[in-house]
């Protein structure tokens, strides 16, 4: 990665319906708050952190992160809109797109990932499914290791995104695209590096549960 300059996004808008304990930034894990740890897995790397979160908690979320390389902007009405807004907030030639939904992002996985986006214009970590999956019906769709599970953070080249966005725009796409699509609609297809099975993303109290146990064994 070298000395290339980098700024990473932190996805941190959503309001944590399905967790059920208020937005989630601000829910605790380890002795700190998920958008804690999401800022400590971007800073070791980043020159600059822009968060994103819910726009009645910016106040209490600078008052938690905010620094000289850490900003914090209200988010937007979707995942997609506030992808959309930091993308725009930012100025560097390489992003590094987070969430803090995977607390357990370290340093080695950020740098992998970093590498190989700008080794091919974008990258993001990934697991092999690890059961059978069958559709409603009983039939079996994919056995285990057919499939990758996407994770987080995602590297990319700026204006793959800033492409992507501009050809959806003048496609007026329906529907809420993947932010991997909107970089293959910048003319990047992203390159898959070995996720980690510790990566998990905090969706459910049985995630949270999950997470606090592995802290507390890693602590």
């Amino acid at each position: 990665m070298g000395t290339m300059p980098v700024q990473a996004l932190v996805q941190a808008a959503g309001g944590g319906t399905r967790l059920g304990l208020g937005p989630k930034s601000f829910v605790r894990l380890g002795g700190r708050t998920l958008l804690e740890h999401a800022v400590a897995a971007c800073r070791s790397v980043a020159a600059q952190v822009i968060v994103a979160v819910p726009p009645a908690e910016v106040e209490a979320a600078r008052a938690l992160v905010a620094g000289d390389r850490v900003a914090v902007i209200p988010g937007g009405d979707s995942r997609s809109a506030t992808t959309r807004l930091l993308v725009m907030q930012a100025s560097a030639a390489w992003l590094l797109l987070h969430d803090v939904v995977h607390p357990f992002a370290d340093e080695a996985l950020v740098r992998r990932v970093l590498d190989a986006a700008i080794a091919h214009g974008a990258a993001a970590p990934a697991i092999p499914n690890a059961e059978f999956l069958y559709d409603r019906a009983g039939r079996l769709l994919h056995a285990p290791g057919d499939l990758l599970v996407g994770q987080k953070p995602i590297a990319f080249a700026r204006t793959a995104a800033i492409d992507g966005y501009a050809t959806l725009d003048r496609e007026a796409a329906a529907g809420d695209p993947s932010f991997l699509t909107v970089l293959e609609k910048g003319g990047v297809r992203t390159r898959f590096v070995d996720g980690s099975g510790r990566n998990i993303k905090i969706t459910t109290p049985a995630d949270l549960e999950l997470a606090g146990a592995m802290a507390a064994l890693a602590g």
